[in-house]
């Protein structure tokens, strides 16, 4: 897919609302304060030739958006495209705009968001359209940095994640006293986004870290249960 780069991404994302998360308890080597959370949905979308569509959805406070898809178990594997462009909203729908002029509907539900046709009229059909507004939560991984590069591998999923935005996570894996770019177990509060990548014009999928964060060198992804 065609990517348009958007300059304004590169910028601090504007908070569009405040999640108040709780402090920080118990005997953690690392803790942090709460972070903004910014307009984050994702939900898996019906798919004609694939098992279904993972799909996020970053909407910016000032105006543009991000949106990744992955198509699931087509017949070359997992696919992920990136595109970039304009939102707005009127009234109860959001309007998406790519560079090419596309455009993609939303209706706005419940603080989610429900995929329309190309008219922007409600899909008509049994299967679920519908992204759900992210929120955090405790997600378990390995982080590891090395040379301004960092970077997140869920221990579920195993999908890597770009971290563009934590110091936190930055200052505790350090703190470990391991080599640069060795991979440390971590739990961390936060959940997943999508962030302008290091490479001009391209998109990554990202880890962003809300609460508290927990290092343990003696645990791996292998280990966790």
């Amino acid at each position: 897919m065609e990517i348009n780069v958007n300059k304004k991404l590169l910028a601090t994302l504007a908070a569009v609302s405040v999640c108040t998360l709780i402090g920080c308890k118990g005997n953690l080597p690392q803790q942090t304060s709460s972070q903004p959370v910014d307009q984050t949905f994702q939900g898996v979308l019906p798919c004609a030739d694939c098992s279904g569509i993972d799909t996020t959805l970053l909407l910016d406070g000032d105006g543009s958006y991000i949106l990744e898809q992955t198509y699931l178990g087509t017949r070359d594997g997992d696919q992920s495209f990136f595109e970039s462009g304009q939102w707005v909203k009127n009234g109860e729908k959001i309007r998406l705009t790519k560079s090419d002029n596309q455009k993609y509907y939303y209706l706005s539900k419940g603080g989610n968001l429900v995929m329309l046709d190309i008219e922007g009229n409600p899909i008509e059909s049994q299967f679920n359209y519908e992204l759900k507004r992210v929120k955090p939560k405790k997600l378990i991984g390995e982080y590891s940095y090395m040379a301004d590069a960092a970077s997140f591998t869920d221990c579920n999923t195993g999908k890597q994640y770009a971290v563009t935005e934590s110091l936190d996570l930055e200052r505790g894996y350090h703190q470990v006293g391991v080599e640069g770019g060795t991979p440390v177990y971590v739990e961390v509060e936060g959940y997943y986004s999508v962030r302008p990548s290091m490479e001009d014009g391209q998109f990554d999928p990202a880890l962003i870290q809300t609460g508290k964060i927990h290092f343990d060198k003696s645990k791996s992804c292998n280990m966790k249960k």
